[in-house]
């Protein structure tokens, strides 16, 4: 990811820690992934059934599915903070006054 889009100035990582957000919302999306793949695993297995296919569905999933999403999960960070930030009034228009942004030169 470049740390500034080419076309609005706009900086991709605004202080120490801003992506921690990000790794949050991939965490979420695993769980709620696994919670999907377990539950939909558990509901249609028999009952005399083994778990060992839907344990290793899960654990591929909480694997995989994090790296996968990670780029992704930042962007949408990006755009919840952008949102947030408009909601409590914050103008964004390039100048480099505002937070995010870098100065013109």
């Amino acid at each position: 990811m470049k740390g500034v889009c080419p076309k609005c100035d706009l900086r991709f990582q605004r202080e120490e820690g801003f992506f921690l957000g990000a790794i949050v919302m991939s965490f979420a999306i695993m769980l709620a992934a696994c919670a999907a793949v377990f539950a939909i695993g558990f509901g249609t297995r028999k009952p005399d059934g083994s778990v060992v296919p839907i344990m290793i569905a899960g654990i591929g999933i909480a694997t995989v599915l994090p790296i996968i999403i990670y780029p992704f999960s930042k962007t949408l960070w990006l755009a919840v903070d952008l949102i947030m930030r408009k909601s409590m009034g914050e103008q964004f228009d390039g100048t480099g006054d505002q937070p995010g942004f870098r100065p013109k030169t």
